[in-house]
Order: structure tokens, then C-alpha cells, then sequence
């Protein structure tokens, strides 16, 4: 059976729930996953295949998930890997906002080329944020709540497990 490692970083816990809709999907398709977070990921050569996902701010993924593909970059040269952001813009999915989710990628496409990438709606808690993150939104005039569309992060895990099998052939 083949072993995916689902990995994520996450500041407010919204792309971990995202991460593990995503395994769980992988799961039920026969696959053998691991949901973790980056920092706790020790070796992905463990894997035959890796997800990475992580929130988009101020249109970049976090340090943590870019440091992460930086780092192993040799592994996850040598095994598919696909990606996937989360974030507030996603939520409206037009090609500006899909473009940018593109764009956000470069930081790591040096690395590595993923097979298939996602870009999904998150959650806006102002209540599980920072002080310093509740100001960003309030100046940004973003619109609180959970926008998070299961059903469109399901179908892209279940399109990525036929990735994912084509790959191991």
C-alpha cells in the first residue's frame, strides 16, 4: 500500500482541518496516510508521496511550510508531491484570486513541481487571532467567518488519489 504523508502548517488550525479532510479522502481510496504538521515531520523519504499545504498571508505561504519544501527539497524531488493554500480569497475563485494563489507557489515551484495544486477557502476567527492579525483584517475589510467548502476540497483529494496512482505505475 502505498504511503502518503499529509503535511501542513496552520496558525489559527483552519488548513490542519482542510489537511485532514484531505488524508481522509486519500484513505478512503486505499492509500496509507499521515496527517501531521510540518514541524513535527521528521523525514518525508518515509512517504512515496507527499501534500503540503499552508495558509496564504499577505499572499505568501508561511515561512514554516517554505522553509519545510526548502529544506527537503531532494526528497520531494524523488517522490510526487502536490500542494495546497488556504486562504480568504479563495473564497470568491476568480482567475485574480486563483492567479495569485499561482503566484504564491513560486516560492516553492524552485524546488519542487508539484503534480496537482489546490486552492481552497478558509476560516476568518477574529476571535482565535492576534491582536496584531485581528487589526490586518479589520483594516483589510475582511468579512469574518467560515468559508471553508468541504465538498471542493474533497473532490480535489479524490482527483489527486488518481494522480497519485498514475504516478506509482
Amino acid at each position: 500500500m502505498k504511503k502518503i504523508l499529509v503535511c501542513y502548517s496552520t496558525r489559527y488550525g483552519s488548513t490542519g482541518e482542510i489537511a485532514g479532510m484531505i488524508g481522509e479522502e486519500l484513505n478512503s481510496t486505499g492509500y496509507e496516510v499521515t496527517v501531521q504538521p510540518i514541524a513535527t515531520v521528521k523525514d518525508p523519504g518515509e512517504y512515496d508521496a507527499v501534500v503540503i499545504g499552508s495558509p496564504l498571508y499577505m499572499g505568501k505561504w508561511l515561512a514554516e511550510a517554505r522553509d519545510f519544501v526548502s529544506r527537503f527539497r531532494h526528497s520531494l524531488g524523488e517522490r510526487p508531491v502536490a500542494v495546497f493554500s488556504v486562504g480568504y480569497s479563495m473564497k470568491d475563485r476568480t482567475m485574480e484570486h486563483l492567479q495569485s494563489g499561482e503566484d504564491a507557489l513560486e516560492a516553492v515551484r524552485i524546488f519542487i513541481n508539484p503534480i496537482s495544486t489546490g486552492f481552497f477557502p478558509g476560516r476568518v476567527d477574529p476571535d482565535l487571532m492576534s491582536p496584531a492579525d485581528r487589526a490586518v483584517i479589520r483594516l483589510g475589510g475582511v468579512t469574518p467567518g467560515d468559508f471553508r467548502e468541504e465538498d471542493l476540497v474533497r473532490t480535489w483529494a479524490k482527483i489527486l488519489a488518481g494522480a497519485m496512482s498514475e504516478e506509482g505505475k
